[in-house]
């Protein structure tokens, strides 16, 4: 838990909420209805990997997490070791 809790900052956004939510799915063409989407960013808003719905398990989510630190050019020694 402190690896990705140093690495990320997680956010949640509701489906069919209006306002902020409703603003943010629109930003990234998320329709109001869909799945869960997992999605890894830059401090800019852009997406480090494409982004993935339906990512439910650990081992799928830990993939993708390890894959966008690298991408991000982050040294993962020490948290990959821990996902």
């Amino acid at each position: 838990m402190e690896a990705i809790q140093d690495a990320f900052v997680p956010l949640l956004v509701i489906n069919n909420r209006p306002g902020a939510d409703a603003n943010i799915l629109k930003r990234f063409g998320e329709p109001a209805w869909n799945y869960q989407v997992v999605r890894f960013l830059t401090a800019k808003g852009k997406d480090l990997i494409p982004s993935k719905d339906q990512v439910w398990t650990t081992g799928p989510l830990a993939r993708r997490m390890i894959t966008s630190l690298k991408r991000r050019g982050a040294r993962c020694r020490v948290i990959c070791k821990h996902l």
